[in-house]
Order: C-alpha cells, then structure tokens, then sequence
C-alpha cells in the first residue's frame, strides 16, 4: 500500500484526486483530521506514529511509498519518515506547498524560531493577533503584554482549556476554525485594533495570502514565522505533478 501521511487540505486533495483509492492507507495526528476522510473511501489510522512505530506500521501494511502530505511546519514527523524509509528501504516523496513572494513595501518581518518573535513582542505597543495555532501558546505566556495578545486557535475544548491553564483570558481566545477569507481577517484585526499579526509561511492553502493582505491593508505589521529547513530526497509542490 501508498502510505500517505495526512491531515492536511492538502492530503484531502490528493485522496480526492487519487483514482486507486483501496491503494492508499492515511494517516492523520488528530481524531478531527481522520473525520474529514471519512467519506472519501480510504482506510484511515488516526494516531500520531513515533519513530519505532512508524517501521511496525510500514511492515503490517505491506507499504512500498511514503507520500508525505503533512503541515510544512511538522519537521518531526517529517524527519522520521524520511529516515524510516531509508530503513526499510522504500520511497518517500514530499508534498511541499509553494513559497509565496511578497514586495518589501507589504510590512513584512521575517523570523526563523518562535522564540525569536516572543523576544521581539516583549517591547511592542498595541493588539497583536497569533496565529501559529495551539502548539505554541505555552511559548507566550510569560510576556508582560500578554493582556494585548490574542490567540485564534481552533474551536477543539482541550485547546481552548490549554489556553486558560496558561492564564489566557477568554476575551484573549480567538476559537474559530479556517480557512479564513481576506474580509474576515480584516474584520476581525479592525475589530480588535490589531496592530501586529503572528503568523506562518503556510502557502495559499494555509490562508498566508489573505492573512498579509488584511494586515497590509489594516495598517499593520505582519511578523512571519519562516519554514523549517528540511533537505527531502524527492519534493514536488503541485498536487497533479505529485499524481
């Protein structure tokens, strides 16, 4: 079988388009990323694989390729995919979303570690809007001007109890799920007078283009958390080339 490591837009795009679906087993981190395949017609593991495990689950399910379809910003699964390849031996292929370019004159700030942008929001005046999702929060909660920062995450109770547990107020927790329009990101930095928007190299599936708009045209500053840098032994960045 065609491994295909999901829970992504992206991943729901390939099944959609792979004719020889019984070929393809997915497998998604989060209950939520195996409910959207449940009509697609592919067999489905919900459970996020470590390591050692990931060479069990090549063997019981006869896999002869990886498709790596994950979040561009999930380097550790990524990472052992790669290496439990080598080891059995197999093919692994990477889906990588396209890059977008922006001009200087869009109000862009460049970061390559989340910590880097915590340092940088310690000294910032006015709303600032996150939006690296719930994995992150922890990272932020020591700031001073935590009370200016608000988090969008997605509208799952553990995320938004993680959030309180850290001493993020409610009025400070945005729990909407995506993708999310120009209009809507514009609506809601007016509404809440952002003045900075967190946020990462997601591509245009990830919204990152209407995310720069709507702070370009907010008057505010978007602060952008670059990709990790992962060297893949085979990549393409259209889904039909990948086909």
């Amino acid at each position: 079988m065609i491994w295909i490591i999901g829970g992504t837009k992206d991943s729901r795009d390939f099944v959609d388009l792979y004719e020889n679906k019984k070929e393809l087993i997915v497998t998604t981190a989060t209950e939520y990323g195996g409910k959207l395949l449940e009509d697609s017609g592919v067999k489905v593991l919900c459970k996020r694989l470590l390591s050692g495990e990931m060479d069990d689950f090549i063997e019981k399910n006869k896999i002869y390729k990886i498709i790596d379809l994950s979040h561009p910003y999930a380097v550790e699964v990524s990472q052992n995919a790669i290496e439990a390849s080598k080891r059995k031996n197999i093919r692994y292929v990477r889906f990588e979303r396209e890059n977008l370019e922006f001009q200087s004159h869009d109000g862009i700030i460049e970061f390559y570690s989340v910590e880097e942008i915590v340092k940088y929001l310690e000294n910032l005046q006015g709303n600032i809007l996150i939006t690296l999702g719930s994995n992150n929060l922890e990272k932020f909660k020591d700031l001073k001007n935590i009370s200016n920062l608000y988090f969008r995450i997605l509208p799952k109770w553990e995320m938004i109890k993680k959030a309180e547990d850290l001493g993020i107020l409610p009025k400070n927790i945005i729990a909407m799920q995506g993708p999310f329009t120009y209009e809507l990101n514009l609506a809601m930095m007016k509404q809440l007078d952002i003045k900075y928007m967190v946020s990462k190299k997601g591509g245009d599936t990830g919204g990152e283009r209407e995310k720069i708009e709507a702070t370009k045209d907010a008057g505010a500053i978007s602060l952008l958390l670059d990709r990790p840098k992962i060297t893949y032994p085979e990549v393409y960045s259209k889904i039909e080339d990948l086909i």
